[in-house]
């Protein structure tokens, strides 16, 4: 690379200096005599840390039951990989969580997109036996900071390409023709000096790689599971790169390397899209609203479908039935994922407002909220049967539309999911 655009990276001094915390962290969980008092010591004088260890060592998600009050409780409940994991990854939220130059990127999808990754990587960790599982999270969490590096160091230069470059392949490749260095370099740079394990430089370096040749895999486990988690995506900010036929059979290839396969993917989609919103939270990161949500869902389904349409007019004849397959499955599936998410967040917080009705917290005399609420958890229950019959739709040519209008007449079997569900 251009010695200048590293210069330009290794310019941002001031976020090359670790958090305290994290120096400490670090040093503690290395040493093989370290207790829990040890490490809990360390953990008490940050406050914002002890407070999102102490949610997670008592979230419901992670199966976690009983009541932790104290940081050493939680230490010894999660253990020190975990532990390690927090710290790191609120150290880099931190770090990068609220500013950056130039207003080059959307930082509630780049969290959004960064906590999904991670989430999905430390569940095929588990599915597959990859220990320490929390490892995984953590590569996930920081897999893209190179992005925010690039838009702290070029400013307004990659805000504009950001808003303005053509949808490509790779976009990487876009980064190094402008600048000449892309985000995976500049990451790797970065936390390079910060000393991190070189398990985690080689995924922030070669996560956008080709991981599967003729021979196999070419990368380690954690790559490839970072690489899968982040191409089966639904959030980001980088330009959308285009859907084709390499791209599919390459998450593929990836898939079948780790021993996985759809059904693991639908499973892991799944409980991602229902907890993203908590995972996040846990953590006290930023990850927008349902609506916010949604709405990146429409932008992406109608790019999707844009994408469809050029890939189907390039493939063979004998081809195009499996492919079409292919790519409405992966339509289904992304609109799946942000529609769980969406409603798991509605229902949740309309649950949370029934409660505190109940125990007085908020008055409700004309029991007009309480009415409200249970227009609400209609309402999602009926986008939740919509869903599921849309998924359940394999072959269009034998479903009826109303008439004069391309709308899937789907009514009659809504109404039977809804019977089911209430029954």
């Amino acid at each position: 690379m251009p010695q200048s655009a590293r210069d330009k990276i290794l310019g941002i001094k001031d976020l090359y200096t670790l958090p305290q915390t994290l120096i400490e962290v670090l040093r503690i969980t290395e040493s093989p005599d370290a207790s829990a008092h040890d490490l809990s010591r360390i953990i008490l004088c940050d406050a914002p840390i002890t407070a999102r260890l102490l949610r997670m060592a008592n979230s419901v998600i992670y199966g976690r039951s009983g009541k932790v009050n104290t940081v050493q409780q939680a230490v010894v409940i999660l253990g020190f990989r975990a532990v390690k994991s927090v710290v790191l990854s609120t150290s880099v939220y931190d770090v990068f969580g609220k500013e950056v130059g130039g207003n080059a990127l959307d930082l509630t999808e780049f969290w959004r997109h960064s906590i999904e990754t991670a989430a999905t990587a430390q569940l095929f960790a588990a599915k597959i036996g990859y220990q320490p599982q929390e490892e995984a999270f953590v590569a996930g969490l920081l897999h893209d900071i190179g992005l925010m590096l690039m838009a702290r160091a070029f400013g307004s230069g990659y805000a504009d390409l950001v808003a303005h470059a053509p949808v490509s392949d790779d976009w990487p490749d876009a980064e190094r023709e402008s600048f000449g260095i892309d985000h995976t370099e500049a990451g790797t740079i970065f936390f390079t000096a910060w000393k991190l394990p070189q398990r985690l430089i080689d995924v922030i370096s070669h996560h956008h790689d080709i991981l599967v040749g003729p021979s196999g895999p070419t990368a380690e486990k954690l790559t490839l599971l970072v690489s899968l988690a982040d191409r089966i995506g639904h959030h980001g900010v980088e330009k959308q790169t285009v859907l084709t036929r390499g791209r599919i059979e390459e998450k593929h290839n990836i898939l079948a390397a780790l021993g996985l396969g759809p059904v693991d993917l639908k499973n892991i989609d799944a409980w991602v899209a229902e907890n993203l919103t908590a995972i996040a939270g846990h953590l006290d990161i930023q990850i927008g609203s349902p609506l916010e949500i949604l709405s990146h869902a429409n932008r992406r389904l109608h790019e999707l479908f844009l994408e469809m349409e050029s890939l189907l007019i390039n493939t063979p004849s004998d081809k195009k039935e499996d492919l079409a397959r292919e790519l409405l499955d992966a339509v289904c599936a992304t609109f799946s994922h942000h529609i769980n998410n969406a409603t798991t967040t509605i229902l949740g917080h309309s649950q949370l407002m029934e409660i505190a009705v109940q125990k007085g917290k908020i008055i409700d005399p004309d029991g007009r909220l309480s009415v409200s609420m249970g227009t609400i958890q209609n309402a999602v229950a009926v986008i939740s049967a919509v869903l599921n019959e849309l998924k359940s739709t394999t072959c269009f040519e034998i479903v009826p539309y109303h008439d004069r209008a391309k709308i899937l007449n789907i009514d009659d079997r809504v109404k039977q999911r809804l019977t089911q569900q209430r029954l």
